[in-house]
């Protein structure tokens, strides 16, 4: 699992969005599916979102400065990644997320060659 972290503050959406954008630029087959926020109408998110490149699964939590995943999230993450996935946690004001979507096609073009 993986923890990136983003210059600037912004609101977790804002953070959705610009991935979302930014990795159908790297590879414009890549499916993106973020789970929607339940907002106290029952059960818990696992983390926000799945994103597929070229058949290997990727679980993927964003977070704002200063926020940490919850015991919960990080357990889900730790599942996915023993299930075959690969996790990340990005949180923002470290690494860009340029540099962060540079680390996910290098896992794939990893986990192509192996």
């Amino acid at each position: 699992m993986g923890v990136c972290k983003d210059g600037g503050l912004m609101a977790e959406r804002r953070l959705y969005l610009i991935f979302k954008e930014k990795i159908k630029k790297a590879d414009p087959n890549s499916f993106w599916y973020k789970i929607p926020d339940t907002f106290g109408i029952g059960g818990l998110r696992p983390f926000d979102g799945f994103l597929v490149i070229q058949g290997i699964p990727f679980a993927i939590e964003f977070k704002s400065e200063g926020e940490k995943a919850t015991k919960y999230q990080l357990y889900q993450l730790t599942d996915f990644t023993l299930a075959g996935g690969e996790s990340f946690i990005f949180v923002e004001n470290e690494i860009s997320m340029d540099m962060f979507i540079d680390i996910i096609m290098n896992k794939v073009k990893e986990r192509k060659n192996e």
